[in-house]
């Protein structure tokens, strides 16, 4: 079973909500400028739905990827879009999430020849003009999870051949999880199901 915890970032990281539930140096810590809001937020989402961990003793990884120190403690993952913010955890082995809000974006067949293969190109373009752009966002969100599983980086996409046989011949499975207007896609490196909480102020 993987947990994927959906939250508003505005929400999650409004003062009161932050005072609750984050020490005052992990609060301290949160960046400046447009990255203090998703920080913490995510870090509010750690704290209610892994009480048992500390989040003064996270460990990051050289693609910024964080995880828990203490042995046999959860991994996770956590991503954002606009102001929606997703968390996965896993008890077992490495996570990757990664949520895009479905919008439309006149670059995506660009970018898809950039970082997917061509043979997913190609059945891209097979599809009806009308189902295109949301095509490209699952396979864009497909492989940000994979990546983020494996603690890549955006850089090693292009070489990523994420068909369901090369994913399970590497013991890793994915789903998605529409919550419009997003769409989420979960790596794990077991077969899963997933047990989706929202997460409000409260």
């Amino acid at each position: 079973m993987v947990t994927l915890v959906t939250g508003d970032i505005a929400a999650l990281s409004a003062p009161d909500v932050v005072a609750r539930w984050l020490p005052a140096s992990v609060s301290a810590a949160a960046p400046d400028g447009p990255r203090r809001q998703p920080f913490l937020a995510g870090r509010v989402m750690l704290a209610a739905h892994c009480p048992d961990e500390s989040l003064q003793a996270l460990t990051y990884n050289h693609h910024g990827k964080p995880a828990f120190t203490r042995p046999g403690a959860p991994f996770f993952n956590i991503s954002h879009s606009g102001n929606e913010i997703v968390l996965a955890i896993d008890t077992f082995a490495p996570v990757g999430v990664d949520i895009e809000i479905e919008r439309p974006r006149k670059t995506w067949p660009r970018i898809a020849q950039d970082y997917f293969g061509a043979a997913e190109l190609q059945r891209l373009k097979a599809l009806p003009e009308t189902e295109q752009l949301c095509a490209f966002w699952h396979g864009w969100t497909l492989r940000e999870a994979v990546l983020k599983q494996r603690g890549g980086s955006v850089w090693d996409m292009a070489a990523l051949d994420v068909s369901t046989s090369a994913l399970n011949a590497h013991n890793l499975y994915t789903r998605w999880h529409h919550q419009h207007p997003c769409v989420i896609a979960v790596c794990a490196a077991h077969p899963f199901d997933l047990a989706v909480v929202t997460m409000t102020r409260a």
